[in-house]
């Protein structure tokens, strides 16, 4: 029996009881809180000073009494407790009797899982990998929550300062709020500079939920100050303290880089009169180790001669044809991943182009919206025009987007558990943005000059004479993408590849 003790979802929780006596003088009707612990023993301990101090907690509460106690009154220790109290008391210990006992059961399994979840994942049985994700997204979701409700405490006391600061303004003379005005007064990083950053920058919604987290970090570890009072050892402390608390040169650097961009739009506005963290940096020491690199040709040959090329299979993980035409069309466009995803049917067409010899001739395009226009002739026509007929929305409907609206997030990471398990790819810095990189090479090694294949990249032109291929899909860039080819490649076509469904 574990008097005190109970269990919810295998944290355990001191509860106890009051007499019905006693309750209105202690305001509650039971003492529960958490002991932080999944730990028996340790809860047990723990346990005992709280019984302690709640039975001196009690013993106050009976003394206050104890004058307007009927003379035959039982002593403290002989109150009785209604019989449902006891009746839950007996539930509660019965309950967590038989949950110690199937503990105990499979505490030699527990153990073995405890020991097998640690380290790498690489060299887990899938089955494993499975719990070692699901445990991993419960403390993210664990973590995630416990950032919101600081936030959330912290945006509730200033809120309760301002009420407090406006109740005690004379009625007569209502407080006039301050303005965002030059002079950068009552401006704060995480609040009004992520907000006007955002809407004269206009970022995705992710980009503003990262820089408003990395500011509200910055304030969970420097104190939130208005940005004119924010000082450049303000930034290397905050760099110091994420140093020991043992954060990644990666993720430090990044974070860093968010402060960066809001401080000097911070400047831009006048709202500060110097960029007090640029040159606030870290140096990451496998920077290099982890730039990303093209595939090289025994990756390309495992990757499109991998079950998805060579036997016409379909993982329900890579959403259909999306599976078969994604890395196809990044190894010949160059494209990114979410500019390939967002395709639709209206995207990919036959246009007109004269040629050297003045003579008129078409090729099949594909237009990547939001980008500059790349030429291109591939070999999903036939899965073009099936989409067209099936008035498709998008090129590959079976990807859905996340919270941020990008549809190929989800797929990228199936896509490079893929790559690793299935094709056996496994080096990290090689991921689907390689094919850029790959494309780059390759195009460099079919003499494809630099102006052409910034043109083809969708990059902004660097010198004025990249004007030249700014406008119609011309015949240059058409006649660039026919000397374009991967020497040594064959890419498997075991079987027919289906048009969309």
């Amino acid at each position: 029996m574990c008097l005190y003790l109970t269990k919810r979802n295998s944290t355990y929780y001191f509860r106890r009881v009051i007499p019905p006596e006693l309750r209105s003088v202690l305001g509650v009707r039971e003492f529960t809180f958490s002991l932080g612990t999944k730990d028996k023993d340790e809860a047990k301990r723990l346990r005992s000073k709280h019984a302690i101090r709640t039975d001196r907690l009690i013993d106050e509460a009976l003394a206050s009494l104890a004058p307007s106690r009927p003379s035959g009154a039982p002593p403290a220790d002989a109150m009785a407790i209604s019989e449902e109290e006891l009746e839950w008391e007996a539930l509660d210990r019965q309950e967590m009797a038989e949950k110690d006992a199937r503990r105990e059961e499979l505490s030699e399994y527990i153990d073995f899982l405890k020991e097998r979840l640690r380290g790498s994942t690489r060299e887990m049985p899938r089955e494993l990998r499975a719990f070692r994700y699901i445990l991993e997204g419960h403390q993210f979701d664990a973590e995630l929550l416990k950032d919101q409700l600081t936030i959330a405490r912290a945006e509730k006391r200033e809120l309760e300062q301002k009420l407090g600061q406006t109740s005690a303004a004379p009625a007569a003379h209502p407080p006039v709020p301050a303005s965002p005005t030059r002079s950068g007064a009552a401006l704060y990083l995480d609040t009004d500079v992520v907000d006007g950053w955002a809407a004269e920058r206009k970022p995705g919604q992710k980009g503003i939920d990262t820089h408003r987290s990395t500011a509200r970090w910055f304030n969970d570890r420097i104190g939130r100050k208005p940005v004119r009072e924010l000082t450049e050892d303000d930034f290397l402390t905050f760099k110091a303290k994420l140093v020991a608390e043992g954060k990644t040169p990666a993720n430090i650097k990044q974070k860093l880089s968010h402060l960066r961009t809001l401080m000097s739009w911070a400047k831009a506005n006048r709202h500060v009169d110097a960029n007090v963290a640029a040159d606030v940096s870290i140096r990451d020491g496998q920077a290099a180790k982890k730039k990303r690199l093209p595939f090289d040709l025994p990756a390309l040959t495992a990757i499109f001669n991998s079950a998805v090329y060579s036997e016409g299979r379909r993982p329900t993980s890579l959403r259909g044809e999306a599976g078969y035409w994604l890395p196809l069309l990044g190894l010949f466009t160059g494209a990114r991943l979410e500019e390939l995803g967002q395709l639709r049917p209206q995207d990919v067409s036959e246009a007109r182009y004269i040629d050297n010899e003045g003579g008129e001739r078409t090729a099949w395009i594909i237009q990547i919206r939001e980008d500059k226009d790349a030429s291109l002739r591939l070999g999903f026509v036939d899965f073009v025009k099936a989409a067209k007929a099936a008035k498709q929305q998008r090129l590959f409907p079976l990807l859905k987007p996340n919270v941020y609206g990008r549809l190929t997030a989800k797929w990228g990471e199936h896509w490079s558990k893929y790559r690793r398990e299935v094709c056996g790819v496994t080096d990290p810095r090689m991921v689907f943005h390689s094919f850029r990189h790959t494309f780059k090479d390759y195009c460099r090694l079919a003499g494809i000059e630099e102006t052409l294949q910034r043109a083809l990249m969708g990059h902004s032109s660097q010198d004025v004479a990249d004007d030249y291929s700014s406008g119609a899909w011309d015949h240059q860039l058409v006649e660039a993408m026919k000397r374009y080819k991967i020497p040594g490649l064959k890419i498997a076509s075991a079987v027919p590849v289906r048009a969309a469904a």
